[in-house]
Protein backbone atom coordinates (compact mmCIF):
# COMPACT_ATOMS: atom_id res chain seq x y z
CA UNK A 1 0.00 0.00 0.00
CA UNK A 2 0.97 3.65 -0.34
CA UNK A 3 1.47 5.14 3.12
CA UNK A 4 2.03 8.74 4.15
CA UNK A 5 3.62 9.20 7.58
CA UNK A 6 3.35 12.66 9.12
CA UNK A 7 6.06 13.25 11.71
CA UNK A 8 8.27 10.52 10.30
CA UNK A 9 11.39 11.53 12.26
CA UNK A 10 9.77 11.17 15.68
CA UNK A 11 9.93 8.14 17.97
CA UNK A 12 6.81 6.55 16.50
CA UNK A 13 7.31 7.80 12.96
CA UNK A 14 10.77 6.23 12.71
CA UNK A 15 9.42 2.82 13.72
CA UNK A 16 6.49 3.00 11.34
CA UNK A 17 8.77 4.05 8.52
CA UNK A 18 11.20 1.16 9.09
CA UNK A 19 8.51 -1.47 9.62
CA UNK A 20 6.41 -0.19 6.72
CA UNK A 21 9.33 -0.47 4.32
CA UNK A 22 10.22 -3.91 5.68
CA UNK A 23 6.68 -5.05 4.88
CA UNK A 24 7.00 -3.85 1.31
CA UNK A 25 4.83 -0.74 1.48
CA UNK A 26 5.58 2.39 -0.53
CA UNK A 27 6.19 4.95 2.21
CA UNK A 28 6.20 8.73 1.91
CA UNK A 29 7.81 10.47 4.87
CA UNK A 30 6.43 13.96 5.50
CA UNK A 31 9.16 15.83 7.38
CA UNK A 32 10.05 19.41 8.20
CA UNK A 33 13.76 18.76 7.81
CA UNK A 34 14.97 16.34 5.14
CA UNK A 35 18.53 16.49 6.52
CA UNK A 36 17.35 15.22 9.91
CA UNK A 37 15.68 12.22 8.28
CA UNK A 38 18.76 11.56 6.18
CA UNK A 39 20.90 11.62 9.34
CA UNK A 40 18.59 9.15 11.05
CA UNK A 41 18.64 6.81 8.07
CA UNK A 42 22.45 6.98 7.95
CA UNK A 43 22.40 5.84 4.32
CA UNK A 44 20.92 6.85 1.00
CA UNK A 45 17.14 6.98 0.83
CA UNK A 46 16.12 3.30 0.74
CA UNK A 47 14.01 1.83 -2.07
CA UNK A 48 10.31 2.35 -1.50
CA UNK A 49 10.77 5.61 0.44
CA UNK A 50 9.80 9.04 -0.85
CA UNK A 51 10.58 12.16 1.17
CA UNK A 52 8.14 15.08 1.19
CA UNK A 53 9.58 18.15 2.89
CA UNK A 54 6.89 20.37 4.38
CA UNK A 55 5.31 21.84 7.49
CA UNK A 56 2.29 20.23 9.16
CA UNK A 57 0.98 23.75 9.76
CA UNK A 58 0.73 24.22 5.98
CA UNK A 59 -2.67 22.91 4.88
CA UNK A 60 -1.76 23.12 1.20
CA UNK A 61 1.37 21.00 1.70
CA UNK A 62 -0.58 18.44 3.71
CA UNK A 63 -3.21 18.04 1.03
CA UNK A 64 -0.59 17.73 -1.69
CA UNK A 65 1.25 15.02 0.24
CA UNK A 66 -1.97 13.13 1.02
CA UNK A 67 -3.27 13.06 -2.55
CA UNK A 68 -2.97 9.59 -4.06
CA UNK A 69 -2.11 7.83 -0.79
CA UNK A 70 -3.91 4.71 0.43
CA UNK A 71 -3.37 5.47 4.10
CA UNK A 72 -2.34 8.57 6.05
CA UNK A 73 -0.79 8.09 9.50
CA UNK A 74 -0.36 11.13 11.71
CA UNK A 75 2.46 10.87 14.27
CA UNK A 76 2.99 14.64 14.46
CA UNK A 77 2.12 16.75 17.48
CA UNK A 78 2.17 16.33 21.26
CA UNK A 79 -0.72 16.38 23.70
CA UNK A 80 1.30 18.72 25.92
CA UNK A 81 0.94 21.36 23.19
CA UNK A 82 -2.74 21.70 24.16
CA UNK A 83 -4.68 23.91 21.77
CA UNK A 84 -1.92 23.71 19.14
CA UNK A 85 -2.22 19.90 19.13
CA UNK A 86 -5.98 20.11 18.69
CA UNK A 87 -5.54 22.57 15.82
CA UNK A 88 -2.97 20.29 14.18
CA UNK A 89 -5.23 17.25 14.31
CA UNK A 90 -8.18 19.26 13.01
CA UNK A 91 -6.01 20.42 10.11
CA UNK A 92 -4.90 16.86 9.35
CA UNK A 93 -8.48 15.54 9.43
CA UNK A 94 -9.76 18.40 7.28
CA UNK A 95 -7.08 17.89 4.64
CA UNK A 96 -7.55 14.11 4.70
CA UNK A 97 -11.25 14.62 4.04
CA UNK A 98 -10.38 16.79 1.05
CA UNK A 99 -7.53 14.65 -0.33
CA UNK A 100 -8.80 11.12 0.39
CA UNK A 101 -12.57 11.66 0.25
CA UNK A 102 -15.27 9.72 2.13
CA UNK A 103 -13.93 6.38 3.31
CA UNK A 104 -10.32 7.54 3.09
CA UNK A 105 -8.08 5.74 5.57
CA UNK A 106 -6.59 7.81 8.39
CA UNK A 107 -4.73 6.69 11.51
CA UNK A 108 -4.30 9.12 14.40
CA UNK A 109 -2.69 8.81 17.82
CA UNK A 110 -4.41 9.51 21.10
CA UNK A 111 -3.73 8.06 24.53
CA UNK A 112 -5.09 5.41 26.87
CA UNK A 113 -7.23 8.04 28.63
CA UNK A 114 -9.25 8.33 25.38
CA UNK A 115 -10.55 4.78 25.86
CA UNK A 116 -13.84 4.01 27.60
CA UNK A 117 -14.19 2.21 30.91
CA UNK A 118 -15.43 -1.30 29.96
CA UNK A 119 -19.18 -1.67 30.33
CA UNK A 120 -19.76 2.09 30.37
CA UNK A 121 -19.72 5.12 28.13
CA UNK A 122 -17.30 6.89 30.47
CA UNK A 123 -14.06 7.96 28.81
CA UNK A 124 -10.92 7.77 30.92
CA UNK A 125 -10.31 11.52 30.67
CA UNK A 126 -13.61 12.10 32.48
CA UNK A 127 -12.48 10.22 35.60
CA UNK A 128 -11.36 12.24 38.63
CA UNK A 129 -7.63 12.71 38.96
CA UNK A 130 -6.86 12.30 35.26
CA UNK A 131 -4.85 15.38 34.17
CA UNK A 132 -6.90 17.86 32.15
CA UNK A 133 -4.15 17.95 29.52
CA UNK A 134 -5.47 14.66 28.13
CA UNK A 135 -8.81 16.26 27.27
CA UNK A 136 -7.15 17.12 23.96
CA UNK A 137 -7.40 13.44 22.99
CA UNK A 138 -11.14 13.54 23.65
CA UNK A 139 -11.53 16.63 21.47
CA UNK A 140 -9.52 15.03 18.66
CA UNK A 141 -11.55 11.84 18.91
CA UNK A 142 -14.79 13.75 18.56
CA UNK A 143 -13.42 15.65 15.57
CA UNK A 144 -12.40 12.59 13.59
CA UNK A 145 -15.52 10.65 14.63
CA UNK A 146 -17.62 13.41 13.05
CA UNK A 147 -15.83 12.92 9.72
CA UNK A 148 -16.71 10.44 6.95
CA UNK A 149 -13.20 9.02 6.92
CA UNK A 150 -12.37 5.41 7.69
CA UNK A 151 -10.33 6.37 10.75
CA UNK A 152 -8.66 4.59 13.65
CA UNK A 153 -7.32 6.20 16.81
CA UNK A 154 -4.37 4.38 18.38
CA UNK A 155 -4.57 4.87 22.16
CA UNK A 156 -1.43 3.49 23.85
CA UNK A 157 -0.22 4.23 27.34
CA UNK A 158 3.35 5.40 28.00
CA UNK A 159 5.71 4.10 25.34
CA UNK A 160 9.37 3.12 25.62
CA UNK A 161 12.05 1.90 23.19
CA UNK A 162 12.07 -1.85 22.65
CA UNK A 163 14.91 -3.60 24.47
CA UNK A 164 15.34 -5.91 21.47
CA UNK A 165 14.37 -3.57 18.67
CA UNK A 166 11.64 -6.05 17.77
CA UNK A 167 7.88 -5.97 18.22
CA UNK A 168 6.19 -8.61 20.33
CA UNK A 169 3.11 -10.51 19.16
CA UNK A 170 1.40 -11.31 22.47
CA UNK A 171 -0.13 -7.95 23.38
CA UNK A 172 -3.71 -7.57 24.52
CA UNK A 173 -5.55 -5.43 21.98
CA UNK A 174 -8.95 -3.86 22.59
CA UNK A 175 -11.54 -1.90 20.65
CA UNK A 176 -12.81 1.35 22.18
CA UNK A 177 -12.31 0.24 25.81
CA UNK A 178 -9.45 -0.46 28.23
CA UNK A 179 -7.39 -3.49 27.17
CA UNK A 180 -7.90 -5.02 30.63
CA UNK A 181 -11.07 -5.86 32.59
CA UNK A 182 -12.73 -3.33 34.82
CA UNK A 183 -12.42 -4.50 38.46
CA UNK A 184 -15.81 -5.70 39.67
CA UNK A 185 -15.75 -3.64 42.85
CA UNK A 186 -15.73 -0.38 40.88
CA UNK A 187 -19.30 -1.02 39.70
CA UNK A 188 -20.70 -0.09 43.12
CA UNK A 189 -18.23 2.59 44.17
CA UNK A 190 -17.75 6.24 43.14
CA UNK A 191 -15.80 7.11 40.02
CA UNK A 192 -12.70 7.77 42.11
CA UNK A 193 -12.41 3.99 42.64
CA UNK A 194 -12.46 3.46 38.87
CA UNK A 195 -9.82 6.15 38.46
CA UNK A 196 -7.59 4.44 41.04
CA UNK A 197 -8.10 1.10 39.28
CA UNK A 198 -6.96 2.67 36.02
CA UNK A 199 -3.88 4.06 37.74
CA UNK A 200 -3.06 0.65 39.23
CA UNK A 201 -3.20 -0.92 35.77
CA UNK A 202 -1.05 1.81 34.18
CA UNK A 203 2.18 -0.28 34.20
CA UNK A 204 0.42 -2.89 32.02
CA UNK A 205 -0.03 -0.18 29.39
CA UNK A 206 3.70 0.49 29.03
CA UNK A 207 4.55 -0.98 25.64
CA UNK A 208 7.24 -0.19 23.10
CA UNK A 209 7.03 2.09 20.09
CA UNK A 210 7.88 -0.97 17.99
CA UNK A 211 4.95 -2.90 19.47
CA UNK A 212 2.47 -0.15 18.70
CA UNK A 213 3.82 0.34 15.17
CA UNK A 214 3.36 -3.37 14.48
CA UNK A 215 -0.23 -3.37 15.75
CA UNK A 216 -1.06 -0.40 13.54
CA UNK A 217 0.52 -1.95 10.45
CA UNK A 218 -1.24 -5.24 11.15
CA UNK A 219 -4.56 -3.38 10.83
CA UNK A 220 -3.64 -0.93 8.10
CA UNK A 221 -6.33 -1.33 5.41
CA UNK A 222 -9.74 0.27 5.47
CA UNK A 223 -12.79 -1.69 6.61
CA UNK A 224 -10.94 -3.79 9.17
CA UNK A 225 -11.51 -4.66 12.81
CA UNK A 226 -10.67 -1.15 13.99
CA UNK A 227 -12.48 0.82 11.31
CA UNK A 228 -13.84 4.01 12.95
CA UNK A 229 -12.68 2.84 16.37
CA UNK A 230 -10.15 3.46 19.11
CA UNK A 231 -7.43 0.88 19.75
CA UNK A 232 -6.05 -0.03 23.17
CA UNK A 233 -2.88 -2.06 23.76
CA UNK A 234 -1.46 -3.68 26.90
CA UNK A 235 1.15 -6.20 27.93
CA UNK A 236 0.05 -9.80 28.53
CA UNK A 237 -1.85 -10.34 31.79
CA UNK A 238 0.49 -10.33 34.77
CA UNK A 239 3.26 -8.37 33.05
CA UNK A 240 4.12 -4.77 33.94
CA UNK A 241 6.44 -2.30 32.27
CA UNK A 242 8.39 0.66 33.60
CA UNK A 243 9.01 4.17 32.34
CA UNK A 244 11.01 6.96 33.94
CA UNK A 245 10.89 10.48 32.54
CA UNK A 246 11.30 14.12 33.46
CA UNK A 247 8.23 16.34 33.77
CA UNK A 248 8.24 19.93 34.98
CA UNK A 249 11.68 19.44 36.51
CA UNK A 250 10.64 16.33 38.42
CA UNK A 251 11.46 12.67 37.83
CA UNK A 252 8.33 10.63 37.25
CA UNK A 253 8.30 6.83 37.39
CA UNK A 254 5.52 4.53 36.26
CA UNK A 255 5.71 0.84 37.05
Amino acid sequence: MKLLILGATGNMGQRLLAQGLARGHAVTAFVRNRAKLQQQLGTAVPPGLTVFEGDVNDATALRAAMTGQDVVINCAGYVADGAAFIELVDRVVTQAEAALGPGGRLWLFGGAAALDVPGTHIMGVDLPGVPAIYKAHQTNYRRVAASRLDWSLMCPGPMVPSTTGQARSDLRISKDVWPFPRPGYTRWLPRIATSLAFKNHAPELIVSYDDVAAVLLDHLPAGGRFSRARVGVALPEGQRGEKVYEQSGKTVKIG
